[in-house]
């Protein structure tokens, strides 16, 4: 299984991005079978969330988009943590 390439993510890749300077274009594509060098692999929140300079483009190439994992949890999340917490020690 391989990871997703930007920094501390620890999610699955599921889509590689390809790009041209020339053409000043990013490709999102499905995950290509085998790692390439100028390939990067990206999770599905990464590739979703992806911004590219101005003047560049982005063009989407994935079949079907998979849904979005999350980065960080809501805060609706944590409020409901906190409580269970709090009701287990009794406080």
């Amino acid at each position: 299984m391989r990871k997703c390439s930007r920094n501390a993510c620890r999610w699955p890749a599921s889509a590689s991005l390809t790009f041209a300077y020339a053409q000043k274009v990013v490709w999102i594509e499905d995950l290509i079978d085998q790692p390439h060098p100028a390939a990067y692999d990206l999770c599905a929140a990464h590739a979703e969330r992806l911004a590219v300079p101005i003047g560049w483009a982005k063009e989407d190439l994935r079949i079907v988009p998979p849904q979005v994992t999350p980065i960080r949890p809501s805060l609706d999340g944590w409020a409901s943590t906190a409580s269970d917490r709090g009701a287990a020690s009794g406080a």
